[in-house]
C-alpha cells in the first residue's frame, strides 16, 4: 500500500482555496474532546484567490482565549468556508478532517463538517509523506484540572488562558504552518516543465505579497 496520496495531484490545482493549519495540545483523557485526547487551541487560515487576471492573498488565525472552547474555534472556521474551492491540510497528530468531523456540531457547523467528509474531492489532505520536512510549532500538554477522585463526565471544557500557549504567537505561527501547508501543496505542480502553470503563478504572487506581508510586521522570511 503506497504512503502517497496520487489523487491529490490527479485532482488538479484548485487557484481558490483555503489552506488550514491547526494547533492542538495534550490533555488528560478525562478531558472528553474527541477524537482523541489533544485538545483543538487554535487554526489558522492562508485564503487564495484567483479572478483570472491576479491572485489574492489573506492570512488570518484565532486561538483560545480564557473561558472560550473549541467550539467556538469551529464557529469561527465556518464562517471561513463560505466561498467554495479546495481547502488544504496537513497533518497534526494525525489527518485534520476526521478531528473536525467528531468536533464539529451538524447544526452549527454544516459547513465545516460537509468540506471535512468530502477528502476524496473538495478537500486536499496531505499525508505526512508529502510533508515530512515542515515543522510545526511545539505546544505544552494541558494538565488535568479536575479535582481528585472526579467523575470522567464532570470534567469542564474550561481552559485558564494562564495555561494555554500564548495567544498572538500561536496565531502567527498558525498562519506560517498554513502557509506551508499551502506552499507544498502548490509545488506538487508544473515544477519542472510548466513554469506558466496556475500553480507556478500562484507560488509567484504569494512571494510578492508575503515579502511585503513580512516587511509590513517585521517578521523574517521562514527558512
Amino acid at each position: 500500500m503506497s504512503c502517497i496520496d496520487f489523487t491529490i495531484e490527479a485532482r488538479g490545482f484548485d487557484p481558490n482555496c483555503v489552506a488550514i493549519a491547526v494547533r492542538t495540545i495534550g490533555s488528560c483523557y478525562a478531558m472528553g474532546f474527541q477524537p482523541d485526547s489533544r485538545i483543538m487551541t487554535g487554526i489558522g487560515l492562508l485564503s487564495v484567490g484567483n479572478n483570472g487576471d491576479h491572485y489574492t492573498f489573506a492570512a488570518e488565525a484565532k486561538a483560545l482565549a480564557e473561558n472560550e472552547t473549541p467550539d467556538q474555534l469551529l464557529d469561527w472556521l465556518e464562517m471561513q468556508l463560505s466561498a467554495p474551492g479546495a481547502v488544504v491540510s496537513w497533518s497534526n497528530w494525525g489527518p485534520v478532517p476526521p478531528r473536525l468531523i467528531a468536533l464539529a456540531d451538524p447544526a452549527r457547523h454544516p459547513r465545516v463538517r460537509a468540506a471535512a467528509s468530502d477528502v476524496a474531492g473538495r478537500w486536499r489532505a496531505l499525508p505526512r509523506s508529502h510533508t515530512w520536512h515542515l515543522r510545526q510549532a511545539p505546544a505544552n500538554t494541558m494538565p488535568c484540572l479536575c479535582p481528585t477522585g472526579s467523575s470522567i463526565t464532570d470534567c469542564q471544557p474550561n481552559l485558564p488562558s494562564v495555561l494555554l500557549p500564548d495567544p498572538t504567537l500561536t496565531e502567527r505561527q498558525l498562519i506560517d504552518e498554513a502557509i506551508a501547508g499551502w506552499r507544498r501543496w502548490a509545488q506538487d505542480f508544473g515544477d519542472f516543465d510548466d513554469d506558466q502553470h496556475p500553480a507556478q503563478n500562484a507560488i509567484r504572487a504569494f512571494a510578492h505579497w508575503d515579502a511585503a506581508r513580512r516587511a509590513g510586521n517585521g517578521t523574517p522570511a521562514p527558512r
